[in-house]
Parts: structure tokens; C-alpha cells; sequence
């Protein structure tokens, strides 16, 4: 524990001093001057620091492509409880023209001022959002700021579950989680206490395998109507269309909406400086594909698609124009342009003119991963176990194509390999 506390920046009060360098491991132990690792607190039991340890790392602060702060550009509202729409400026920003919109009343919040309403009396709060906006990050973003001590504070076990590990083994019991996290042994504390000081950070009640009711009688359903663990706090993500149920039962409603106007152009100036102009006007110029990138996982996928066709890094045709011009020619370009990212790690220089010119035996896997996206969609499944299908080639094979994700510690024992595309949308298309 005290080695992994060295690596993991958990959390100190500002006033705290670093420990002295010594040369000797009997007094103290060594600090890094760069960068300065932070000591969790005296007192600290090990269950909490094995939890802050699992989150610390969780989400870095730069990602990848775009090198930017995800979530410097995020916007989260306040849901009021009444089903007036007030006609605001800010509410008609919210709107997008599509099934998951919340027509309801709703403020402005920032993320800081939506963690300081919650207390240990204000229990559920519901996080509602359409596909791709962000709620998944949220999530992420929440566990590492509780694992760094700067959110909730009055809470000592913070448990972040992916619903959609669970599609095939419904929670059942406190004793299921607390297994997951190989911390079964903290069962009867949780009981006796009713759950104080604990908060379940739940990831996608519509992936869930089991729909929520307010009749159900299963022991995740009393949970989320606060009949169980009464002192415990949760928050859930969802989308709208899946927690209609459930609001009844919440003490604050929020939404992330993902990007507005302005958020679009920040990210992509700071993501590719160099070719900002010609990005915001081509969208600008195509305002149906400007239109997706308020939802912040389009505008990654046309900033890829964008940057590999501007810098000449695929072999495309050449009467082909590379920038697409249509949400279906976005999903496309972007399938395609993965497939060949695949091709290059290999070794393989192909120019690949459609999805259906794909080289055996790619071309029979690609297809096997469109049939598992069929059959989860009309199943209205978002992941499904590798022990559920029946397919000819290798994990390593479909993690590599690009296409789909393999997570091959999910399952209540972290043992069990599920599938799922990047984005509900993509497993669509």
C-alpha cells in the first residue's frame, strides 16, 4: 500500500508539507522532485486507498487526439422538477431535434456547482444525456476527482460500475458488487451503517440487462428507490428514454449536453491548430455535419477523419473527395479509415474504395462484426459475451480491426470477455 500510494496522487490539504528525503527507508520515503506525488491522509483505511488507487489513473488529463482537456468543454444543466419548457436562450441551445432531447425546464450549472449541491442527504442524482455526449467520461471524470479528494468528500467507498458488464448477471445483491471490487469482506459494515459513506457511481441504466420499474422487487431496483442502503449516495447516467421510471425517485436531475457553438471551435483549435480555419470552414460550409458535432464523440470522428485525409495518411482514390458530405458518409469514411489504420499497422498498403472491397480474411471478419451489430441492435443489446456468439477468429483478431471494444475483465468474477462498439451509433450503422 505505501508503494502504491507513491504512485497514485491521491489527495493532501494544501497546508500539508512533502515528506523529507532521507536516505534511510526507516524514516521516511523518498519523494520524486518531478512531479511532486501526493500521500493520502493518516487514518486512511486500506480499502479506501485500494478504491482511490483504482481511480486515480483512470482518466488522464490529456487525451490523445485532440490534445486538449475533455473537460474544459463540457456543459451540464440543472433539470427543474416540472414539465413547463421554458423558452430560453440557453434551453433552445439544449435542443437538437432528436428523440433523447429533454424538453423540460432547466439552468446552466458547472460541473463544480452541480458537486456541491449533493451532501450526504441529497442521495440519487440522475445524469441524463444522449449517446456520445459524455456521460461515460463523466463518470470516469467523477471517480478520479473522488480518488484525488476533491469531490465528495463525505464519502469513504466510492464503487464506479459500468452497468453494461452486467447485461447477462443482474445485481442481485450488495454482496454482487462488493465482489466485483473483490471487497466482499466489507458486506456487513455496509449493512449495519445502511450505507453510509458509500456512493455507487452507476454507468448507463439503458445498457443495463434488466429494464428499471418502480414495482420491481429486485435488490438493484430498491436501491435506486432508496428502499435499501438509505444512506447511501448514487449517481446514475442514463439515457432519457430509459430513466423515465426512475426520476420519481431522484433528488436532482442534471444533463450533459455535450458541445455548444463555441465549445466546437475550441476544441478544434486547440486539437489542430495548424488546419483550424479550413476545419471550422468546411463544417460551416456542410451545416448538417457542423449539426453532429455538438454530440463531442462526431466531432472526434470528424476531426480523425479530417486530419488522416488532409495529411495524405491513407490511400484513398483519387477521384474520390476524402471529406464527407452526410452523417452516413461520416460513419463510412470513418469505419473504412479505421480498417486501414488496421492495414498499416500490419504492414498491408491497400486502397480500400468501399466496405464491401475488403481483402479475405478480413472481409469474413468484418462481416461476422457486422452480424454481432446486428443481432445486439434488433436485441436492443449494447454489449454480449464472447461465450454468446459464434465466430471463427481470435479476440486479438476483432480487437484489432478497430471496430469493436474487448473487455475482457467484466463479469461479476472479472473473468468473463464482452463485446461492444465504441458508440451505440456506430454499432447502428
Amino acid at each position: 500500500e505505501g508503494i502504491r500510494a507513491q504512485y497514485c496522487p491521491l489527495y493532501q490539504d494544501s497546508s500539508e508539507k512533502s515528506l523529507p528525503k532521507s536516505d534511510s527507508p526507516e524514516k521516511s520515503l523518498p519523494i520524486s522532485d518531478s512531479p511532486q506525488l501526493l500521500l493520502p491522509k493518516p487514518g486512511v483505511n486500506a480499502s479506501t486507498r485500494n478504491l482511490k488507487g483504482r481511480y486515480c489513473n483512470l482518466m488522464p488529463a490529456q487525451v490523445d487526439f485532440p490534445p486538449v482537456p475533455t473537460f474544459s468543454f463540457t456543459n451540464l444543466a440543472l433539470i427543474k422538477d416540472t414539465t413547463e419548457a421554458k423558452k430560453s436562450a440557453f434551453f433552445m441551445k439544449t435542443i437538437q431535434g432528436s428523440l433523447d432531447d429533454v424538453i423540460e425546464k432547466k439552468m446552466t450549472i458547472t460541473y463544480e456547482e452541480l458537486f456541491k449541491s449533493i451532501s450526504s442527504t441529497n442521495k440519487i442524482l440522475l445524469l441524463e444525456g444522449r449517446p456520445g455526449c459524455g456521460k461515460t467520461t463523466l463518470t470516469r471524470k467523477i471517480s478520479r476527482d473522488w480518488g484525488e479528494g476533491t469531490i465528495l468528500s463525505f464519502v469513504k467507498y466510492l464503487f464506479l460500475i459500468p452497468l453494461r458488464q452486467f447485461y447477462k448477471n443482474p445485481i442481485i445483491e450488495l454482496n454482487t458488487v462488493l465482489s466485483h471490487f473483490r471487497m466482499a469482506a466489507l458486506e456487513k459494515e455496509l449493512l449495519q451503517s445502511e450505507g453510509e459513506g458509500v456512493c455507487f457511481v452507476l454507468d448507463g441504466l439503458d445498457e443495463y440487462s434488466v429494464k428499471f420499474s418502480t414495482q420491481g422487487h429486485s435488490w438493484f431496483e430498491e436501491l435506486l428507490r432508496g428502499e435499501v442502503l438509505t444512506s447511501s449516495t448514487i449517481i446514475i447516467t442514463s439515457r432519457p428514454n430509459a430513466s423515465i421510471e426512475l426520476r420519481k425517485h431522484v433528488h436532482t436531475r442534471g444533463e450533459v449536453l455535450g458541445f455548444f457553438k463555441e465549445q466546437i471551435h475550441e476544441y478544434i483549435d486547440n486539437g489542430n491548430p495548424s488546419k483550424a480555419t479550413k476545419i471550422k470552414a468546411f463544417l460551416h460550409s456542410h451545416q448538417n455535419i457542423l449539426h453532429m458535432c455538438y454530440i463531442p464523440f462526431h466531432l472526434v470522428m470528424i476531426m480523425f477523419i479530417y486530419d488522416t485525409c488532409e495529411e495524405d495518411k491513407t490511400p484513398l482514390p483519387k477521384s474520390e473527395t476524402p471529406l464527407p458530405k452526410s452523417e452516413t458518409e461520416v460513419y463510412e469514411l470513418f469505419t473504412r479509415l479505421s480498417l486501414v489504420r488496421y492495414y498499416t499497422k500490419i504492414g498491408k498498403d491497400i486502397v480500400l474504395r468501399d466496405l464491401e472491397s475488403l481483402p479475405s480474411p478480413e472481409c469474413a471478419l468484418f462481416r461476422s462484426i457486422s452480424k454481432i451489430a446486428y443481432d445486439t441492435t434488433t436485441n436492443e443489446m449494447t454489449s454480449i459475451s464472447l461465450h454468446d456468439i459464434h465466430i471463427e477468429f481470435s479476440v486479438s483478431d476483432i480487437a484489432n480491426l478497430g471496430i469493436i471494444v474487448v473487455d475482457r475483465k467484466a463479469g461479476l468474477s472479472g473473468g468473463e470477455t464482452i463485446l461492444s462498439f465504441a458508440h451505440l451509433t456506430n454499432q447502428e450503422f
